[in-house]
């Protein structure tokens, strides 16, 4: 028997922050009723924000613009966390923060992954998560019947069930209303087998069944973030991040059964997408960079299918700068396309949001007259910094080998090229850490810059001894250290370097080399850096 969940939906006839606890709660499950669900408190300031992300917008059917995403007083997706809810009646000119959700004033349990949704009777819905440390999350929502209204009554807040949903609910044309919500596991990102739920309901949201799940290959497994398009033939598709980019799934009896995921041919890196039915019949896709590469969070792009998904054309240029992710969107009855997604979550801590039409994402260029890109709807400031653990003494790897200099190898990787190992250089695509010491025996070395996130396929072109850096085993869940012993590498007698954010131990690496042939190849998960000496 599939599980059910039941929702109370009387809404509160007086401001919800009254009825809640004032003062903060001793430390308390993630599925204890949230402390705070109303006006952002003194500490919930803008200006008070080290960390902004993971946006998400609705339109209400008169046309008042809804916004949310989480923040935090420290620069992480940590026990800080809290979610904002936005709103602006002129159209996105300005905004007003009207709404906070944190969960218990400061930690264990953090608020995180939040979405808003209109759904087809006209209330508004505000999803998120609640995570307490070593526990699964778990996904609350709150409702009001007053979308249009800049200070809406809320029902009380209520837990749907386990899981995270970071995409868009779905009405599929039967009515019946599906969320995609992944089944993470008690740390990190990490999910299990079925991961990819549909939860539906046909009774408009009073009662939710989990009607099928799809399974994502245990190497491929990275937060899920699934969306659901209905096509025209009936069939359901899906799309998942994975740590290859995007895979997809099809479903052929309303979502029961699904396939295994297998790669979609989109290329993309682990992060976030938007797929969505427009008004037209089109499919819309906002992704970042050219359909065929794999790029890192860059150049993120709306583009175009007429043939459910098979084939896609066009390209609107939203955001060119690194550091833009996390896409949502809607288009309203009068073809308006609105984007909203992230920069730079603990620097410049901005939410933007881009609006088009879909003759300009057709043509890649501004046709109708309407874009308006990189629209300002929160810029977070202050903050303090993250609490930095003890540094721990860096190991001098005196059991290691002497390092082999005199003949060194060369490495490839498809489309990365070699750069200078510095300090302030980029050392992934798909993310935005920077070197912060180099010891001198790697003075004039370099680098191949490769995804973080996923497996990647080196290969050695010259024959001669190639390194790799990664944390000890001991040092970080995300070393590559055990592969790269498996394949014949050995650690070098170098001391540990703090390879970029030197604060944190997880990111000690440690030197590994081999000698190999030339034609030779060798596989890596998450993390380590290709090392190439002149």
């Amino acid at each position: 028997m599939k599980p059910t969940f039941t929702f109370l939906t009387t809404f509160l006839l007086a401001p919800l922050a009254a009825l809640l606890a004032d003062d903060a709660p001793a430390r308390q499950p993630a599925r204890q009723t949230p402390w705070h669900l109303g006006p952002p408190k003194t500490e919930h300031a803008v200006s008070n924000r080290a960390l902004t992300m993971a946006p998400s917008i609705t339109v209400a059917p008169k046309g008042r613009l809804w916004a949310t995403f989480y923040a935090g007083v420290t620069p992480g997706e940590d026990l800080n966390n809290y979610v904002v809810l936005s709103t602006s009646g002129d159209n996105g000119a300005t905004w007003q923060e009207v709404l906070t959700m944190d969960p218990d004033a400061g930690g264990p349990v953090r608020a995180f992954d939040p979405e808003v949704w209109v759904s087809p009777d006209g209330r508004l819905f505000l999803f998120w998560a609640q995570r307490r440390p070593s526990v699964k999350p778990e996904l609350w929502c709150a409702e009001t019947a007053q979308p249009d209204a800049a200070q809406p009554e809320w029902s009380l807040p209520r837990r749907i069930g386990e899981g995270v949903m970071m995409c868009k609910p779905l009405v599929f044309s039967s009515g019946e209303w599906g969320l995609p919500i992944s089944q993470w596991g008690n740390k990190g990102w990490s999910v299990g087998d079925n991961s990819a739920q549909l939860v539906v309901s046909t009774d408009a949201g009073k009662t939710w069944t989990l009607r099928g799940s799809c399974n994502v290959p245990k190497d491929a497994r990275e937060a899920d973030e699934h969306m659901f398009v209905e096509r025209t033939d009936g069939s359901l598709w899906l799309l998942v991040r994975t740590r290859y980019g995007i895979g997809e799934s099809v479903s052929t009896d309303r979502g029961k059964t699904w396939p295994d995921l297998t790669p979609s041919g989109i290329e993309h890196p682990t992060s976030r997408f938007f797929v969505r039915r427009l008004v037209s019949g089109n499919l819309l896709l906002v992704k970042h960079g050219p359909l065929d590469q794999r790029i890192g969070r860059s150049h993120l792009t709306a583009y175009l299918s007429k043939d459910d998904g098979k084939t896609w054309s066009g390209g609107l240029m939203l955001d060119e700068r690194p550091g833009v992710s996390y896409p949502d969107g809607q288009q309203t009855p009068d073809g308006l396309i609105r984007i909203i997604y992230d920069y730079n979550r603990v620097t410049d801590r901005n939410i933007l949001m881009a609006a088009f039409r879909e003759e300009d994402v057709a043509g890649g260029k501004n046709v109708s007259g309407a874009v308006k890109l990189r629209q300002l709807v929160s810029k977070g400031t202050g903050g303090k910094e993250k609490p930095k653990p003890s540094k721990a003494p860096v190991r001098a790897n005196d059991d290691g080998k002497p390092m082999r200099t005199a003949k060194p190898g060369t490495l490839t990787s498809a489309g990365a090229k070699s750069q200078p190992l510095i300090p302030g250089a980029k050392l992934f695509t798909d993310r935005a850490y920077v070197a912060a010491e180099i010891p001198a025996p790697l003075k004039n070395a370099h680098f191949l810059p490769i995804a973080m996130n996923g497996q990647k396929t080196l290969k050695c072109e010259r024959t001669g001894t190639v390194f790799f850096l990664t944390p000890a085993l001991d040092r970080s869940g995300d070393s590559a250290a055990q592969a790269l012993i498996d394949q014949g590498f050995e650690k070098v007698a170098l001391p540990e370097i703090p390879l970029f954010i030197p604060e944190m131990v997880a990111n000690y690496s440690t030197l590994f080399q081999k000698d190999c042939a030339a034609g030779e190849t060798i596989l890596i998960g998450k993390w380590a850096v290709p090392v190439i000496l002149p």
